[in-house]
Order: structure tokens, then sequence, then C-alpha cells
């Protein structure tokens, strides 16, 4: 199981260097757009589809890299004060609910875009972008974060992943008594 996550872990990594590419590529857009815009009266057609279809990709294809990582937002305010079964009990609420919420969504996400898909319909205006890429962008990532999900706590509960937070937690402590002793050593005569 080790094997398929750190293979999955390696897609995930690339879905989200295709991210920053994309917010890179938005960027440049937007820019190229208000220049055109208000600089030369010549507004473009398809800037604002591409920018509304690029910011699904960057949340999209971040998610799943951010749920393996467990670099997600979280609310620790109680957690840290949690015993062992508290906590255990809080971190399967927590699976479910992600699991749960990430597999209905992707699912119906990937429906639509499918559903889309073989109507054939794009977007209105003049630049007709398919709609149904935009769904699949939400399927992947929801989809793939759930796979993530499930695959870290089993990995975790087995104790076979080792989490980066317990790594800085443990170097912090480390690296703690040296800035302690450093801070309440005496000042000499020659120290500013």
């Amino acid at each position: 199981m080790l094997s398929t996550f750190n293979a999955l872990r390696r897609v995930t990594r690339a879905l989200r260097m295709a991210s920053a590419c994309v917010i890179l590529l938005v960027m440049l857009i937007t820019g190229y757009d208000v220049v055109m815009r208000y600089v030369f009266a010549q507004p473009l057609s398809w800037s604002i589809t591409i920018s509304m279809v690029g910011l699904v990709a960057i949340v999209m294809l971040t998610v799943p890299d951010l749920e393996a990582d467990d670099s997600h937002i979280g609310m620790d305010l109680f957690y840290r004060g949690f015993g062992p079964k508290q906590t255990a009990i809080a971190d399967i609420i927590t699976l479910v609910a992600t699991f749960v919420f990430c597999t209905v969504s992707g699912i119906a996400a990937a429906l639509t875009s499918f559903h889309f898909f073989t109507a054939g319909m794009r977007t209105a205006g003049t630049f007709n972008m398919p709609v149904w890429i935009g769904y699949a962008l939400v399927a992947l990532g929801l989809l793939l974060a759930a796979v993530m999900t499930l695959l870290r706590y089993i990995l975790k509960r087995q104790g076979a992943l080792i989490e980066s937070a317990d790594d800085d937690a443990a170097a912090a402590e480390t690296s703690a008594p040296a800035a302690t002793s450093a801070q309440t050593a005496p000042k000499g005569d020659g120290d500013a």
C-alpha cells in the first residue's frame, strides 16, 4: 500500500507543479488583457473564459497533494489538548467527512462532465470552450484527494507513514535547548 501511496504522491506533486504553471499562465493572460483593453481598446474575447477554467485548475490540481501531505488548513485549537482516544475519534470523523465529501462531489462532477461532454455543450460568448473541462478538473482533484485521504490515514495508522508535522516538531524540540541557552548566556564586557 505504501508503494501505491508513493506512486500517487508523485502524480499529486506533478499536478501541483502543473497548477503553478497555470498560475503563471493566468497572470500573463490577465496582464496582457489589461494592456490590450485599457491601452489599445481591444480586449481579448477569450481571456475571462480561460482565466475561469484556470482558477478551477489552480485549486483542483493542488488539493490532492495538500491532502497527501496533510498540509491543508487545520483547526487544532481543541485537537492539541485531546488525549489519544479523543484524537483517534476526531481523526476518524475528519476522515469520514473528508472522504465522503470528496467522493460524492467528485462523482457528481465526473457525471456532470460526462453529460456535458456527450451533449457537446460549450460556453456562451465569442470564445466557445467545452464546459466539461472545468467539471473534469473538479472530478480529478476531488476523487484523487479522496483516495489520498484514505491511503494517508491507513498508512498513518499502520505506522508506515511518517508525518511531516511530527518531523518539524522533533526538529523544533532538538533546536530549542540550544536557542534557550544562547538567550540566557550572560553578556561579557565585549558583548553589545
